[in-house]
């Protein structure tokens, strides 16, 4: 059984689902191929929206949330925007290799992919089997113009949204967004911290900015150094060498680092997470049941990822970071806080959610006797 996931690099949230997606459908013997269907016209297409996003969302964040708004009011129901026509460029590319692979399921955890399969339907008489993958708690814009099969969304109190946008109710399946294997175990912190060479007394708090570095983390160290004394900050960086730099020239205290594979082993060495509220940041943070404070989200669906994790309790948002701050202290001081927390974020993100994935998307592969056609 063959799967092709279509994902893009707009920020990491997408591929770490992507990869998830593989992890769980490889651990019940399929196989599964992540492609960035960007790259599949011209090799450096993907590099520069991915640099373009970056640069947008780092230095201009409010021009990010203009074009969101902007985008809620274009979309539509039927593909008719500027995204949509942009993404048919690469559909021939996209077709060969569908052909080419011949996979059982697509699975699309990305709107760029969605609209372009969208197209091959149309256009192509593609009839391969196609989820798209919803990776933040809202409906963004241009998912509607997508005409899929199936939509995995995060949660079922979300449905009303993504009808009122304009997909189909009875294409909603509402299981959860996947992480990998690392952010389901449970290390313990002490042995955590010991892998990692981190003190294993005192509080340590994890400041994450996302793949991009994004926000006031230089502040956020300073404020959280200062509020308890004799703390530790480890600020992940991602690919942000500017931030790197900053943060390693300002206190002994702060351990920057770039981008690195260990994350969950971070989270498990924490007492408190600080995160930018990205779809998948933040539901990895919440996956390992650790006290989490979302904050700096990027104009738009970050913000309602925010409002609606706080909503159910599965995290803190704070809109400034003197408020981060004292929400981050309180957690690490206060343990029935914590404790309060940990049973929501259990609650709200169950343990089988990946392996409930991997199960419905088995369940849309066709007999073996049936052949893919386009």
């Amino acid at each position: 059984m063959k799967f092709l996931i279509l994902s893009t690099a707009t920020g990491q949230g997408h591929n770490s689902a992507s990869l998830a997606v593989r992890e769980c459908l490889e651990a019940r013997g399929c196989r599964a191929e992540v492609l960035d269907v960007l790259k599949l016209r011209n090799s450096k297409t993907s590099r520069h929206v991915s640099s373009l996003y970056a640069d947008v969302t780092v230095h201009v964040p409010y021009l990010f949330g203009l074009l969101y708004r902007a985008g809620m009011s274009l979309s539509r129901p039927g593909g008719c925007s500027p995204i949509f026509f942009l993404n048919t460029f690469y559909a021939k590319q996209l077709c060969s290799k569908i052909c080419t692979y011949r996979p059982d399921v697509i699975v699309c955890p990305h709107i760029f992919s969605a609209q372009a399969v969208t197209w091959l339907r149309r256009k192509s008489g593609l009839t391969v089997p196609a989820v798209g993958l919803v990776t933040d708690y809202t409906c963004i814009p241009f998912w509607e113009e997508s005409a899929l099969d199936s939509y995995i969304i995060p949660s079922a109190s979300l449905a009303a949204e993504f009808i009122q946008r304009g997909i189909p109710a009875d294409r909603l399946v509402p299981i959860g967004i996947p992480v990998r294997s690392q952010f389901l175990r449970h290390t313990q912190k002490s042995e955590a911290r010991q892998r990692l060479g981190l003190s294993l007394s005192g509080y340590i708090f994890l400041v994450m900015g996302g793949s991009m570095g994004y926000g006031n983390l230089a502040a956020l160290a300073e404020g959280l150094l200062s509020a308890v004394p004799g703390s530790r900050v480890v600020a992940l960086c991602g690919n942000n060498i500017p931030l790197f730099r900053k943060l390693s020239s300002m206190s002994h205290c702060i351990t920057p680092l770039c981008y690195t594979e260990k994350v969950g082993l971070y989270m498990d060495a924490a007492d408190v997470v600080l995160t930018k509220p990205g779809g998948l940041s933040s539901t990895e943070a919440i996956a390992k049941h650790i006290p989490t404070v979302l904050t700096h989200p990027i104009p738009g669906c970050e913000q309602q990822n925010a409002a609606f994790l706080a909503r159910h309790g599965a995290a803190i948002f704070a809109d400034s970071i003197s408020r981060a701050v004292l929400e981050a202290c309180h957690l690490a001081l206060d343990k029935e806080a914590a404790r309060k927390m940990a049973e929501a974020q259990e609650q709200f993100y169950p343990a089988d959610t990946d392996s409930r994935i991997a199960d419905y998307l088995i369940s849309l592969a066709p007999p073996p006797c049936n052949s893919i056609s386009l």
